[in-house]
């Protein structure tokens, strides 16, 4: 276990958030010169670029395929949709799902990697030439960074490794920490954040500021049901705070609003750029994996249904690529009542129009729309009136809410989209990831109180969101009531405003609901999910170097 941590910093600084110049020409220079670490960490230059290589594993999760495969696949919201080449453990809990698994090894050295980064910064900033003020700073964010490892690692897989020290040789023995002790780390690390960086609110790129951190505590606090504390930390960044909700759901989306610096609702980001060497954390991890494609946000790939083979049509850069991963669930889609919601026509796309002039058919005209994906069943008659094609619900899933073969048209989650890319083939996205917004600020404020007792509470922030949500006109018919306020309906509530953003597993998880849900919702994983499904399996190759494999015991239900 402990050899996972012999890293170069060298190496971490080419997939830095920031770069310094030309990473192979700082390595060739430094090289020559033969400036040691030590000497190099010394340095304002130096000790700002180990800060800075502190970020770069965020890179690995959010906006990315595995990110994504362990967050919203195997839930209730999002299906597997290209069934046609077999099935993936990820959505339906099979039996490959195991510990030699190459997602799961790859989000384990990534986020150990970034550990051992924040370790070695947190022992060199005090001996840096940085000012006091910005030493403190600059631990804060460092902190939060090891927190946010440390979170992802520990809901991932359990007891797992606790680190805290720098780590430069390799080490064959290691002990599993109870979650609890985890999370005391945890909660240390952000509590001396919050004092450390206070005051500082701009994200400056993607940096660590003082709401940042509060979102954080507020979403930690909510998971280990610190309902007080969760409320307080939630409040605290809702009133004590610049940030606004968007005024439409779906103008939070737009491509003009995608920077996180600007977005008034986002309260922290994972930055993303159109110059795809700032993006790049490698586009294979050193097993051969390949996770990560070119840099840049991949939201936009995973959601797209397959329109392949329209007439009149062909993917563009409005439209985007599809990889056929994701296709939301009938509940999911069910949630949405279109006539005074506007979440559901600001998250998906349902009508496609013709834009290939060299397959269109008789009486077609470019712009004409030749395909509609209804959530509602339609008549046939109505269907025989219309000069396009129609995808019901029906011709999309089967009553027990099982996907129709072959899963290729669906309404498609469109919040990620891309058109500014520079052209349809490109993968990379500049759209930054957002992490956390107001949003679920007021959300986490309305289960915490819901949880405390007071439902009224709970109410009236849930309706902050959901007026923000209504269609013009229909605010009112938004408004829930006190005795609305239960567990399923918050959950109801999360996957209507967050469907896509990398929180359901989690979420399902925290509240004790999904294998009741997948048992209701997702009939893929129903008969497969089990309760040890609740940790995923630590990685074989981790353990098979271990001197102490006795000591360190795999989770149960894994090979």
């Amino acid at each position: 276990m402990k050899k996972i941590f012999n890293y170069l910093f060298l190496s971490m600084v080419c997939a830095g958030l920031l770069s310094l110049t030309g990473c192979s020409d700082f390595l060739k220079e430094n090289n020559k010169n033969t400036v040691t670490a030590d000497a190099f960490y010394k340095t304002t230059e130096g000790i700002e670029s180990l800060v800075n290589s502190c970020y770069a594993p965020t890179r690995i999760w959010y906006g990315k395929t595995v990110g994504y495969l362990l967050t919203e696949a195997g839930t209730d919201e999002m299906l597997f949709s290209n069934t046609a080449n077999g099935t993936y453990p990820y959505f339906d809990y099979n039996s490959n799902l195991q510990a030699t698994e190459g997602g799961l090894i790859f989000v384990w050295k990534s986020f150990y990697r970034g550990i051992n980064t924040c370790n070695t910064a947190i022992a060199r900033i005090k001996d840096s030439p940085l000012p006091a003020n910005l030493k403190a700073i600059r631990e804060g964010e460092v902190r939060f960074l090891r927190a946010f490892y440390y979170y992802h690692l520990v809901e991932t897989f359990g007891a797992i490794p606790l680190r805290t020290q720098e780590t430069t040789e390799p080490e064959i023995t290691a002990l599993r920490a109870p979650v609890d002790e985890v999370y005391k780390l945890i909660f240390s690390d952000l509590e001396t954040a919050l004092t450390t960086i206070k005051g500082v609110v701009s994200p400056q790129g993607g940096r660590i500021t003082e709401p940042a951190v509060a979102a954080f505590l507020a979403r930690l606090y909510l998971t280990r049901d610190k309902n007080t504390e969760a409320l307080a930390m939630a409040d605290r960044v809702i009133k004590s705070y610049d940030f606004k909700l968007a005024e439409n759901y779906r103008s939070l989306w737009d491509i003009a609003n995608s920077s996180g610096s600007t977005n008034k609702e986002v309260i922290w980001f994972v930055n993303y750029s159109e110059n795809n060497t700032l993006n790049d954390y490698g586009r294979y991890d050193d097993l051969g994996y390949y996770w990560l494609w070119e840099g840049g946000h991949h939201g936009h790939l995973m959601f797209i249904p397959y329109f392949n083979g329209l007439k009149g049509w062909q993917y563009d850069l409005e439209s985007g690529r599809s990889l056929l991963q994701y296709m939301p669930s009938k509940y999911l889609i069910d949630l949405y009542d279109e006539t005074k919601d506007a979440r559901w026509a600001g998250s998906f796309r349902t009508v496609w129009w013709a834009n290939d002039p060299t397959t269109l058919t008789a009486g077609m005209k470019l712009g004409d729309t030749i395909a509609v994906v209804s959530k509602r069943a339609v008549t046939d008659s109505y269907r025989k009136s219309k000069p396009y094609a129609i995808y019901d619900v029906n011709d999309v899933y089967q009553a027990n809410g099982v996907p129709v073969i072959p899963r290729w048209r669906y309404a498609g989650l469109w919040k990620f989209a891309d058109p500014s890319r520079s052209a349809k083939d490109v993968v990379n996205s500049k759209r930054d990831a957002f992490v956390f917004r107001l949003s679920e600020m007021y959300l986490i404020a309305a289960e915490a109180s819901m949880k405390l007792g007071n439902t009224g509470a709970a109410a009236d922030y849930v309706n902050v969101v959901r007026k923000r949500a209504a269609l013009p006109g229909k605010s009112d018919q938004m408004i829930v009531k006190a005795t609305d306020m239960t567990l399923d309906f918050m959950l109801d509530e999360r996957a209507r405003e967050f469907v896509g953003e990398q929180l359901r597993w989690f979420d399902l998880k925290r509240t004790g609901k999904l294998i009741e849900r997948l048992a209701k919702y997702n009939l893929d994983a129903a008969s497969n999910v089990k309760s040890y499904h609740l940790m995923r399996p630590i990685p074989r190759v981790e353990i098979d170097v271990l001197q102490n494999k006795t000591e360190f015991v795999q989770n149960p239900g894994y090979n």
